[in-house]
């Protein structure tokens, strides 16, 4: 299967569907996409099935961040930054 080349239904860019998307999609028994990556990443941040985000106050550094998570009381939350240091620190510890 050669790459094919398909314009988005949504901004009318060509994107190209590898061969190696083909067979993912085909395996999964998927259709072709008629959307480009970028529009299909933004369709799905925005859609009913997109993982609710919650609003927090980092407490290590105080800056406001999101979270696929609910926070519970009495337990800290870091931004994604404090969070990303935090497990580099313990994987070399």
């Amino acid at each position: 299967m050669p790459d094919v080349e398909i314009p988005c239904v949504q901004c009318k860019e060509i994107f190209i569907f590898t061969e190696k998307e083909q067979e993912t999609f085909y395996q999964r028994n998927m259709m072709a996409p008629q959307r480009c990556p970028k529009c299909r990443s933004k369709k799905m941040a925005t859609g009913e099935n997109a993982p609710t985000r919650f609003e927090i106050v980092c407490d290590h550094c105080g800056k406001h961040d999101q979270v696929p998570f609910q926070p519970k009381v009495g337990r800290a939350v870091l931004c994604r930054e404090c969070f990303q240091a935090s497990k580099s620190r313990m994987k070399f510890a």
